[in-house]
Formats: C-alpha cells, sequence, structure tokens
C-alpha cells in the first residue's frame, strides 16, 4: 500500500474539516465565500486521484456542481446538501461494485493483505453491503438535516456524528474481521 503524501494528509484532513468552516463562513460570511473552497478541495482531491478515474470525475463533477449552484444564487443550499451528494456518491460507487466485482472493499483487502481466498471475497462482499447500508441511513440523515436547513444541527451530524459513526463502523468491521480470520 503506497504511503500518503502530505499534500493526500492535508487533503482528507481539509476534507474532514469542512463541515465546521462551512458552519463558520456562513455564519460570519456569505455563503457564497463558503463555497469556493470547498469548491477547491474538491478539484485538489480529483487532480490527486491518480488510481481511479471515476473518483476522479466525481470531485471534478461536484466541483461543478458547486459553482453553478453559487452562480444561481443557492451556494448555501449547495453547502447543506453536500454532503448528501457525497454520501450518494459512496453508495453509488459500493453499490456499482457489488454489481460489477470486485468491490470497493475487495479491493481494499487485496492492497493490505495481498491474496484473498473464496471466504474472503464473501466477507469482503458483506462488508461492502454494511457500508451501502450505512451510506443510505447516513445520506437519509443528512439529507434530513439539509432540509430542516439548522446549521448547528447540520454541523453537528455532518461534522462530527456522522464522523464518529464511520469510525465505529471501521471499529465493528476491524472487530469482525479479526474474529473471522482466528476462527479459520
Amino acid at each position: 500500500m503506497q504511503a500518503r503524501t502530505p499534500l493526500k494528509a492535508g487533503l482528507q484532513l481539509a476534507f474532514l474539516l469542512y463541515p465546521f468552516y462551512v458552519w463558520w463562513a456562513v455564519s460570519n460570511w456569505h455563503p457564497a465565500l463558503a463555497v469556493l473552497p470547498v469548491m477547491l478541495l474538491a478539484v485538489a482531491k480529483a487532480l490527486t486521484s491518480h488510481s481511479d478515474t471515476s473518483q476522479r470525475w466525481f470531485f471534478l463533477l461536484s466541483a461543478v456542481l458547486l459553482l453553478a449552484a453559487s452562480l444561481l444564487g443557492k451556494a448555501e443550499q449547495a453547502m447543506l446538501y453536500y454532503p448528501v451528494w457525497m454520501n450518494a456518491g459512496m453508495l453509488l460507487l459500493f453499490g456499482w461494485s457489488l454489481c460489477y466485482p470486485p468491490t470497493v472493499v475487495e479491493r481494499l483487502a487485496r492492497l493490505m493483505e495481498g491474496g484473498l481466498d473464496a471466504k474472503g471475497v464473501r466477507y469482503t462482499r458483506n462488508v461492502t453491503m454494511v457500508w451501502c447500508v450505512f451510506f443510505i441511513l447516513n445520506g437519509s440523515v443528512a439529507t434530513f438535516t439539509a432540509w430542516w436547513g439548522n446549521w448547528n444541527l447540520w454541523v453537528l451530524y455532518n461534522g462530527f456524528i456522522a464522523y464518529v459513526l464511520m469510525g465505529l463502523l471501521m471499529l465493528i468491521e476491524w472487530l469482525v474481521r479479526r474474529r473471522v480470520k482466528t476462527a479459520r
């Protein structure tokens, strides 16, 4: 597995912190000014995504949609619905890989572990399905917070609770994977 460059690590950190920036920017500035850094992050992510062209196009499309929303005077709505868009994109990516294997999780497992037997492939397929359910549920709550339009609720869920839930799911999967490996 390739080591993270400082640029990629910085981009990951910026994506984790963007809900707090958006909340602060919308509260203290104009919503259109909140969109510009997020658009730039999406373009930077697209330009640094060397391995997956679908990911590159997704982030470029995200930047174009944010720009269009800003030009149409809908910057605040664009920022509110950005987490919904990201969850939909991840759901499509993971769901597509279920229809056209190898799954996303299987590809990651092969990068980390090397070869996988039939049980490993089945396990990674199940984990991919769990992530699809997560993206549906998380995207639904993100949709609710966007629709409600309360920035405090939005940043609490999209900037904190959603990340805690993702981390919890990763931890649970890691614990289950350890148990499954020792049972073989």
